[in-house]
């Protein structure tokens, strides 16, 4: 039987009028992975920052086992600008965090080679030796290298917010808590290390609570899902699939009871309406019974995010890419890309972060320009460009004249004129919510506002970049419908494997330096990379005789923009080692005479371990070199 780890008892927070839950109470037990959901706004971050301890309650009590260690990971990342990335992910008092982080500072430090620091050097060797902290040196370099990062010497404040984003995730993981609170912890990852971060999850010993939008991430990692609906907290066994097939039934049995209270009100009004003689004999209870039918619903109306709006009929000449290129300093971003674009035509890009996929749609859009090539955009073409940051607003005015800035009304695909007012109840922004300022609202309603704005103009060619990070699965799902009937083209940047898969059907892929195009979803590009990977090992293995053969059609390719970081880290970090070789066999030699057996072996130990970690990076290094020429 499963122990009770945290147990949560009257739970009741409120924010002004929003009831976020109410006298809520429910135990979480061990090894339960759970996927918390609801619309923006509903409190799905305010529920984890009261579990970590940093929200109040405003009644109730959480309670947590004894010495259980919690990691939560905030969808804003709250990290010391001044720090290095190796000091910030071993920012913790843990012992072998501590040393480790001691151990870094005298390494790189300008007086390395003072005696004293040599001194200080060997005695912080024998207590990471004792505390077994060189496995968690590695598993720091393993996760950061996932993550993608090589140079770990960088300061935090020289960092993007993606890349802030994804060291805090790595200082989360490496504490290896006992319970694992995560807000949309896929964001800012691209869709290798998602699956790498699924798999890693699916393998944890612990607890983990998270909020994500990412519908597979949750059908694999979940095993229990929690939702808030109202102020109301519910909990369904199993994945995001049994949560579907359940809210099904539910909505079925609704619909029943429903339609029973339909019918017993009809029967009870027939009997009502019987004559005005027969009415002054009628008892209260009766009356009292249909005016309870009446109030009676068991269908909540909620409101529909309704987007369907008018779109500008398109002409011969779309959008035409020919032989494009844009290069940074030194960085080739993107390299002759050709493309001409076709009515209907529905592609998505993906690859890795920092390869330049949102730097194509700015080069389409015309926010940038290209080094060579040409860009032809047809005369009936209109943009739609939704940004992945949003941080255009003015957050100190009401919601309603956000949009009316832009317009006071707006015209439907059915010919209808709406005002804005309709439109924000339409996007679930209810009357008294369009009175508010934009700084109260959460960050996927700031989102959802946005998405309004970008969509109102009735554009015929729709860009979007990052679309659902911070976005509801509801309203994720009313998006999908919208796009599916979108009689437009569509460009979308995504992460979101499930997105990907139900509204495009053509894919550009950053690859080593070069656009690749593919026909097909997400899924199906999967399905041939793996058969593509499966075939070449199986060639491999059949035909090992044909490895050193020399065939002037399968020259190496350049090196990619991540393999031209790692060979740089690689030219540091190989002389870094070295150096610390040289610097154990001079301690050994000028120690020689007072050291004991036990202090030989574990130098003997260290040594061993860097030139093994010498002899990989060094060969790798070199396959990298080779590639290079």
């Amino acid at each position: 039987m499963s122990r009770n780890i945290i147990s949560v008892e009257n739970l009741q927070k409120n924010f002004a009028e929003k009831i976020i839950c109410s006298n809520e109470t429910f135990g979480i037990n061990e090894n339960e992975k759970i996927g918390l959901i609801g619309i923006n706004g509903c409190g799905k971050t305010t529920l984890l920052r009261m579990l970590v301890g940093i929200e109040p309650l405003d009644n109730g009590k959480i309670t947590f086992r004894k010495n259980i260690k919690i990691g939560y990971l905030p969808q804003i990342p709250e990290l010391n600008p001044e720090l290095t990335i190796y000091e910030q992910i071993y920012y913790s008092n843990n012992l072998k965090f501590r040393l480790l982080r001691e151990y870094n500072k005298i390494t790189y430090s300008p007086n390395f080679h003072d005696p004293l620091k040599n001194r200080e050097m060997q005695s912080l060797i024998q207590k990471i030796d004792a505390a077994d902290g060189w496995k968690v040196e590695h598993k720091a370099k393993s996760y950061l290298t996932k993550l993608g990062f090589n140079d770990l010497n960088v300061k935090i404040k020289l960092l993007s917010g993606g890349q802030k984003r994804r060291v805090d995730l790595a200082r989360v993981l490496l504490d290896e808590p006992d319970v694992l609170v995560l807000d949309e912890p896929t964001n800012h990852l691209d869709l290798d290390t998602i699956e790498w971060f699924q798999d890693f999850l699916l393998e944890y010993n612990g607890i983990i609570i998270f909020v994500t939008h990412d519908r597979y991430f949750l059908d694999a990692v979940c095993n229990r899902i929690m939702e808030i609906d109202d102020g109301n907290i519910k909990f369904f066994e199993g994945n995001y699939s049994n949560f579907i097939k359940q809210k099904q039934q539910e909505m079925t049995d609704l619909t029943k009871k429903e339609t029973r209270r339909h019918s017993q009100l009809k029967k009870e009004l027939k009997w009502l309406q019987r004559g005005a003689k027969a009415r002054t004999s009628k008892p209260k209870n009766h009356l009292d019974r249909v005016k309870e039918l009446i109030d009676k619903s068991y269908l909540t109306q909620n409101a529909e995010l309704d987007i369907s709006f008018q779109t500008k009929r398109m002409g011969k000449t779309i959008l035409e890419l020919h032989n494009i290129s844009k290069n940074y300093a030194d960085l080739e971003i993107i390299t002759n890309f050709s493309h001409v674009f076709q009515k209907m035509e529905r592609i998505g890009i993906i690859g890795p972060n920092g390869c330049g996929k949102t730097t194509l749609l700015k080069l389409i859009t015309g926010e940038e320009n290209a080094d060579s090539g040409k860009i032809k955009v047809g005369h009936n073409t209109h943009f739609t460009y939704f940004r992945q940051e949003t941080d255009d607003f003015n957050k100190n005015i009401r919601v309603i004249d956000y949009i009316r800035e832009f317009a006071d009304n707006i015209r439907t695909a059915d010919g209808q004129l709406h005002s804005a007012s309709e439109m924000l109840d339409h996007f679930l922004f209810a009357g008294k919510m369009q009175q508010n300022k934009i700084f109260s609202l959460s960050g996927g309603e700031r989102k959802r506002l946005y998405l309004l704005r970008s969509l109102i103009f009735g554009s015929n060619f729709i860009i979007l970049d990052e679309p659902t990070n911070d976005l509801d699965i509801k309203t994720l799902e009313i998006l999908e419908d919208y796009l599916d009937a979108f009689k437009g083209c569509l460009l979308i940047v995504s992460h979101d494997r499930f997105f990907l898969d139900r509204v495009v059907d053509y894919l550009f892929i950053f690859e080593d330096d070069r656009i690749i195009k593919f026909p097909g979803n997400y899924s199906d590009y999967l399905l041939v990379k793996k058969f593509r990977e499966e075939n070449k090992t199986e060639t491999k293995s059949d035909q090992p005789s044909k490895k050193n053969l020399k065939n002037p059609s399968n020259k190496p390719q350049k090196l990619s923009y991540n393999e031209k970081r790692e060979l740089e880290f690689l030219s540091s970090e190989i002389p870094r080692l070295e150096e610390e070789i040289n610097r154990i066999e001079k301690t050994i030699e000028i120690e020689a005479a007072n050291l004991k057996a036990q202090d030989f072996s574990r130098f003997s130990e260290r040594m061993n371990s860097i030139s093994r970690e010498l002899e990989l990076k060094t060969s790798r290094w070199l396959e990298l070199a080779e590639k290079n020429d």
